[in-house]
């Protein structure tokens, strides 16, 4: 794995910069979360959600990224800035793999936002944090990111019957994959280079 000090802060794409959270994105994250449609589609997320919820949440990202369990970025679209959604990594080092996930808020969904963030830190977890594996998972009745995982290139390694337990109500969650070497043998071999770029100024 790579030092956190190496690891860049922040990604550029075609049309969004990822970069970490700071302080006072807080409330425009809470003005985002706060739609009850957000939490229901999503595995982890408290509903109401409050603005205590999204300070909390930014206050902790800090420590995580210093211990290299989870590395979280802002997705912003360029060049106006404004925050549309977030995306991560969760990551298991001692087994080389990590977690994806995302979302992106109502405002700025259907514009492709969520699968070029998304393919961004998938490059980042390959190229710059060398991990061997990355996967995803979501509830079996919110197709979207499977949708996203498939253009990704990741495969439906199968469906956990009643794994989660959301708001009383057991869900099945599906799981998508995609291993390092698949993943590269794509990108090179299509005569495309890694995007781990870091934003500007940095």
């Amino acid at each position: 794995m790579v030092a956190a000090g190496n690891i860049p802060e922040k990604i550029r794409t075609g049309r969004l910069l990822l970069h970490r959270f700071l302080p006072g994105d807080a409330r425009e994250v809470c003005s985002l979360m706060e739609d009850p449609s957000m939490g229901a589609g999503l595995l982890t997320v408290p509903c109401p959600y409050s603005y205590q919820d999204a300070s909390d949440w930014i206050e902790n990202h800090q420590e995580w990224w210093e211990r290299g369990e989870q590395y979280i970025f802002a997705i912003t679209g360029a060049p106006s800035g404004a925050l549309a959604g977030a995306v991560s990594l969760r990551v298991n080092p001692g087994h080389g793999h990590a977690e994806m996930g995302y979302w992106v808020g109502r405002p700025f969904q259907g514009k492709g936002y969520a699968t070029e963030a998304a393919r961004a830190v998938l490059e980042f977890g390959f190229f710059c944090l060398d991990l061997h594996r990355i996967y995803g998972r979501h509830l079996a009745w919110n197709g979207a990111p499977g949708r996203i995982f498939a253009r990704l290139g990741m495969r439906h390694e199968g469906t956990l019957r009643g794994h989660a337990l959301k708001w009383g109500v057991w869900h099945d969650v599906e799981v998508w994959g995609i291993l390092r070497s698949k993943f590269l043998a794509e990108v090179l071999g299509a005569g495309k280079g890694p995007r781990c770029v870091p934003g500007p100024g940095e």
